[in-house]
């Protein structure tokens, strides 16, 4: 069973930084090594300074965003 989450399209933040999105786009991303032959995709939320970023580089910076939250966390 897959997981699910409530996902809140109104509210979410860009996927690279915090601000309010203002793009969502569903894409479809690198294949996992653990199931090579499978299509991915990913709901990824955009602000307009992030509009022109590919999904590799929104990876990136949401790598960047998340540590950077989890040290304010701590």
């Amino acid at each position: 069973m897959m997981p699910t989450n409530n996902i809140d399209f109104h509210n979410a933040e860009c996927s690279a930084c915090h601000k309010k999105h203002v793009d969502i786009r569903t894409e479809i991303v690198a294949p996992s090594p653990d199931r090579p032959n499978a299509i991915r995709k990913k709901i990824i939320f955009r602000y307009k300074d992030n509009l022109d970023c590919d999904v590799d580089e929104i990876e990136k910076l949401a790598l960047v965003k998340k540590r950077f939250q989890n040290l304010d966390e701590k």
